[in-house]
């Protein structure tokens, strides 16, 4: 197998924390190690996997590595609900711009057709219906019989009714762009114990506070990491479409409140000094500050191989 030059560049920082995890793999999420050589494996508990952190069926360009078993979860949980709400925000409408993926209902003169909606260009709903989804009596029915006075339409929304896993779908992403930028030094931190927890148990409410605040759709064309000002801290956070994910600092889980007049209203993109370290070019172990307050700080591996270097940023007033 052709070698993934950058994943054993993922693999040579990691050595750099301890020389002993030359040549392995951890993956961000569960932490397991895993030998480089088990790229494109097709062992499903053991492989690893280029994936991206934003599905490509909605766009996303930016990848990551995880082990198979981590991303075959979310793909079936979170990422899931992620990519629903993503195509409802970026559609514009009140259902995906796929009309196969809006089942509906009508009813009419006693007879019930199942099918599909979706917005039409002039902004009306169209429905479509589906014959072998559907009684083919009441169908045949619908169409040989008058025009009926009154149509009732049903259709729902489930990425509604998984509003906890379709949060953590925007968790999940957040911590991959963190992993993808900025590599085991963040990952590298007890602080995101409780992240990695949430991530892995979708359903279960175990970061109680509040780490999504929503923005205008639009204000954020690219998917991307930086930090935010909540009165005088400073937290790590990605901007995802609709909203901006807070993950937690070094030093705090989260601030006591998100309100909007306690947060400064500047988006801080991280500049030249973090830019060798896309497309999974990593230096670690670093150590990020802002303001004199250490906002990553790698923490789970003691005594590093390579001495920590201090990445300091400018705040704002």
């Amino acid at each position: 197998m052709q070698k993934n030059t950058f994943l054993y560049e993922v693999s040579q920082e990691l050595a750099r924390f301890d020389a002993k995890l030359l040549g392995l793999f951890r993956c961000p999420v569960c932490l397991r190690d895993l030998p480089v050589g088990n790229f494109g494996s097709p062992d499903a508990d053991n492989a690893i996997n280029e994936e991206h952190i934003i599905p490509a069926s909605v766009g996303g360009k930016q990848t990551t590595y995880l082990c198979k078993k981590c991303n075959s979860t979310f793909g079936h949980k979170q990422t899931k609900w992620l990519v629903e709400w993503i195509e409802l925000i970026e559609g514009g409408a009140p259902f995906p711009i796929d009309p196969k993926k809006q089942k509906a209902r009508i009813s009419a003169n006693g007879s019930k057709l199942n099918g599909s909606m979706h917005l039409g260009e002039d902004g009306s709903l169209e429905f479509y219906s589906d014959r072998e989804r559907s009684n083919p009596v009441d169908f045949d029915a619908h169409w040989s019989e008058p025009k009926p006075s009154e149509i009732k339409i049903e259709f729902s929304m489930p990425v509604l009714s998984n509003e906890e896993s379709l949060r953590v779908g925007y968790l999940t992403a957040a911590y991959g762009l963190w992993f993808k930028n900025f590599g085991y030094s963040f990952v590298l931190q007890s602080s995101l114990d409780t992240v990695r927890r949430q991530i892995l148990n979708p359903a279960k409410n175990i970061m109680d506070w509040n780490f999504l605040i929503e923005i205008p759709a639009r204000e954020i064309r690219e998917p991307s990491i930086g930090l935010m000002r909540f009165d005088q801290d400073y937290f790590p956070i990605a901007a995802i479409y609709d909203h901006i994910v807070l993950l937690p600092s070094a030093q705090k889980l989260h601030p006591p409140s998100t309100s909007a007049k306690k947060i400064s209203k500047k988006l801080m993109s991280l500049g030249d000094e973090i830019a060798p370290r896309f497309q999974h070019r990593c230096v670690g172990p670093a150590v990020m500050i802002c303001d004199g307050q250490v906002v990553i700080q790698p923490d789970m591996i003691a005594n590093a191989t390579i001495p920590p270097q201090h990445i300091w940023v400018d705040g704002w007033p």
